[in-house]
């Protein structure tokens, strides 16, 4: 009986620290080395001193950043084979901001009439991750489950509309907060970018993917590190199912079965230096920049096949289609319990889209299984068999 106990302890421990991360975590953690490229492209005239000075304010803005820069004569960026990036008119100093995947550019305005270079250039440098609104933002997705992220349209109804339909998202997932694997402590909240506002967050609502406004609302949402979440609510795909599946992912069980981009989303231009680190440390209960952390949750996500969390299930692909067939399903809700829980899981067809049928899991590497199974063992079984070892000498020594 005695052994009995003990193992299903260790089986119990196994399990809680497999559970120990849900994907809002998994986003404050930097997994990969994907960042944003900044050129400082001027004349071929420019003195070689006020490169240099150019080059020592670039590296200072984007210290602890995940962002690059690289200053540059128009001449030695043709040389460099960048010439793609180059903007069409060279009479003055000129930025690009360059999306980590190359694939989008956005320009960055570093000059001012009343000002030499080397001081306007401040000001348009730290202008990727310096605005009113984007660092109100970005404060309440450190702080919070995450945020819902409204970008106003043309339309005064439909922006009054979206929102209203934002509020009852947020209002739904946090009714559901005290079921969560891991608590979570602040709920969602929704943050609006108006009309007024969007030039002045041109580059911030540019790493998002909104660079114009539409007639209606433009949804993102945002998580951990910053990170976007599945991808921009806009049009016909900008419903309370869509959001509401999204906004719920962010709550579950890192080993839930979703696709790793659904939890290691693109992340915004930002700075991390030590001090928002250390107070986002405080409030996780770890460290995101610990290489034990990092290990340990590169390993979660590597894994193949099924979750090994309480939400076990077929893996979830990478479209917003996959996941609003999973969140149908009820995979990616709460256990319901009650008629009320039960009338939170969306079990009508979808009528705008027509998911095609999951892949079959793909089989999980051998050696990864192995790994995770003895480590476990080792890190946190061993301690428990030493413990039920002592109180089975004990118990022995008391029955002689």
């Amino acid at each position: 009986m005695k052994k009995s106990a003990i193992i299903l302890s260790v089986l119990l421990v196994m399990e809680t620290l497999a559970c120990r991360f849900n994907v809002r975590d998994v986003g404050f953690v930097d997994l990969d080395s994907s960042v944003y490229k900044l050129f400082l492209f001027v004349p071929n005239e420019t003195p070689s001193a006020d490169i240099d000075s150019l080059k020592s304010i670039a590296f200072a803005t984007y210290l602890d950043s995940n962002v690059k820069a690289e200053v540059l004569t128009f001449g030695a960026a043709d040389e460099a084979e960048i010439g793609k990036f180059l903007p069409r008119i060279r009479d003055r100093a000129q930025a690009v901001l360059v999306s980590p995947d190359e694939k989008r550019t956005v320009s960055v305005e570093v000059t001012s009439k009343n000002q030499p270079l080397s001081a306007s250039a401040w000001d348009g440098l730290e202008s990727v991750f310096d605005s009113p609104r984007r660092n109100a933002v970005l404060s309440n997705v450190y702080e919070h489950y995450g945020v819902v992220l409204i970008v106003e349209g043309e339309n005064a109804s439909e922006n009054m509309r979206i929102r209203k339909m934002a509020e009852a998202v947020v209002k739904s997932i946090t009714g559901k907060m005290d079921r969560l694997e891991k608590e979570i402590s602040e709920p969602p909240v929704v943050e609006v970018i108006t009309a007024k506002e969007f030039a002045g967050e041109k580059a911030f609502l540019w790493s998002l993917g909104i660079t114009e406004t539409y007639e209606t609302p433009q949804v993102v949402v945002l998580y951990g590190r910053g990170r976007i979440i599945g991808p921009v609510l806009r049009n016909e795909r900008l419903d309370e199912r869509a959001l509401e599946a999204i906004v719920n992912t962010i709550g579950l069980n890192c080993e839930c079965g979703l696709d790793r981009k659904w939890m290691q989303g693109q992340m915004i231009p930002l700075k991390w230096d030590d001090d928002v680190q250390k107070r986002i440390a405080k409030q996780l209960g770890f460290d995101p920049e610990s290489p034990a952390i990092r290990l340990e949750m590169s390993q979660i996500l590597s894994k193949g096949g099924k979750g090994q969390g309480a939400n076990r299930q077929m893996p979830i692909g990478g479209t917003l289609d996959e996941l609003l067939m999973g969140y149908r399903e009820g995979a990616l809700t709460a256990v319901a319990t009650t008629p009320e829980e039960k009338s939170l899981k969306v079990t009508e067809p979808l009528e705008a889209v027509q998911p095609k049928p999951l892949p079959p899991p793909p089989p999980s590497p051998k050696p990864q299984a192995s790994f995770s199974i003895f480590g476990w063992v080792l890190m946190a079984g061993l301690p428990v068999f030493i413990v039920g070892g002592l109180i089975l000498l004990l118990g022995r020594k008391r029955d002689s």
